[in-house]
């Protein structure tokens, strides 16, 4: 199975990708705040919300390591959840937008800062996890869509050559 890369750097130096959804913006949005939609495609996250930080257990690592993810922004009325995970030089801020469509729904994913670096390793990640969100909506394995080689290393190039042009 080939994979192609679909993500942009766009005029800040942010990583961007999109996908597409036949479902309405606020079923999707439950696929990114809800625990238990969460866990389908990313992982589950316990603690309370209001006090702007969860612990996100990632489900498709290998053993499942648990995150600390502060919540920056969760507007439900814009669509719009930002958050930020780890700390110091090591941490990811992470923009999830959702914009309503004539067919659905997009899902614009941004992730700002990213070091050109990491790009190569990092691209596919996320190309990787927003695919488990598509198979996910679509009442499907999330499980069956497999990270290496497809994704990692075969998006890395993509990727390299993307953030250091």
């Amino acid at each position: 199975m080939s994979i192609q890369g679909t993500g942009t750097r766009d005029h800040s130096n942010a990583l961007e990708l999109r996908r597409s959804f036949r479902i309405r913006a606020t079923k999707l949005w439950r696929y990114l705040v809800d625990s238990d939609y969460l866990d389908q495609w990313f992982g589950a996250w316990q603690g309370d919300p209001e006090s702007r930080r969860v612990q996100v257990t990632l489900s498709a690592e290998e053993g499942s390591p648990t995150e600390s993810v502060e919540i920056l922004d969760c507007d439900q009325r814009a669509l719009l959840l930002e958050v930020r995970t780890g700390q110091g030089s090591e941490s990811w801020q992470l923009e999830l937008h959702i914009e309503t469509r004539d067919e659905g729904s997009e899902l614009v994913f941004r992730m700002p800062g990213l070091d050109p670096q990491m790009a190569s390793s990092v691209g596919p990640g996320w190309e990787f996890y927003l695919d488990r969100l598509v198979a996910a909506v679509n009442g499907k394995d999330a499980g069956l869509v497999v990270f290496e080689p497809d994704y990692y290393p075969g998006l890395s190039g993509y990727y390299k050559a993307l953030f250091n042009s």
